[in-house]
């Protein structure tokens, strides 16, 4: 949620905003994107911990839970 609220309060891209936190834009997308998730699974993700100091989970496993829940809505 921070990055998001980085994003609008300073008026960001998201490429900008990844060069500010030094990480890649790709990630930034997948952050945000996973943002639109049902809360329940967001709370979910949440509970792996914080992976901004060190890598908890994989882009390649929030990727594959935020295709399962896409496939859920539809």
């Amino acid at each position: 949620m921070e990055l998001q609220d980085e994003l609008v309060r300073d008026n960001l891209t998201r490429k900008q905003l990844a060069e500010r936190n030094v990480i890649s834009s790709g990630r930034v997308t997948l952050w945000l994107c996973l943002l639109k998730l049902p809360e329940e699974t967001q709370k979910q993700i949440d509970a792996l911990g914080d992976n901004w100091e060190k890598q908890l989970i994989t882009k390649r496993e929030l990727r594959k839970i935020r295709k399962n829940n896409l496939k859920l809505v539809q």
